[in-house]
């Protein structure tokens, strides 16, 4: 999961502030057509990356959703369905692109405390 975090939600991320701060128009292009595809896809793995970990503790008999790298994916989740949401409205309001590029950055952070939470509850068994 930290190669789809890494490559696809780094570049991914990348991309979107590429779209924000680039003043190439060709770059804005390809960046606008790939950004949400890769980080569609991220959500894709990272929604069969959660339903496989909760079958993994279901057939150990651990507790699901008790540990803080399963809250934080369930947060993190959560805000990147809010986060897809979020494009719709460009075109009423401009600040909720300030908004998408804030919490965007903010979900990856969130995704990388994730990634560390994992390693330790990974190690833990």
């Amino acid at each position: 999961m930290a190669v789809v975090l890494f490559a696809m939600g780094g570049y991914g991320s990348y991309l979107g502030w590429q779209i924000r701060l680039s003043d190439d128009v060709e770059v804005k292009a390809k960046a606008k057509d790939l950004h949400p595809k890769l980080l569609g896809g991220m959500f894709f793995f990272f929604a069969l990356g959660a339903t496989g970990g909760i079958i993994s503790l279901l057939t150990s008999d651990k507790p699901i959703l008790e540990s803080p790298h399963a809250v934080t994916g369930l947060i993190g989740l959560t805000l990147l369905a809010i986060q897809t949401a979020l494009p719709a409205l460009f075109e009423g309001n401009p600040g909720i692109r300030n908004v998408h590029g804030l919490l965007g950055s903010g979900i990856m952070t969130l995704f990388l405390i994730h990634s560390v939470l994992g390693l330790q509850f990974g190690i833990s068994f």
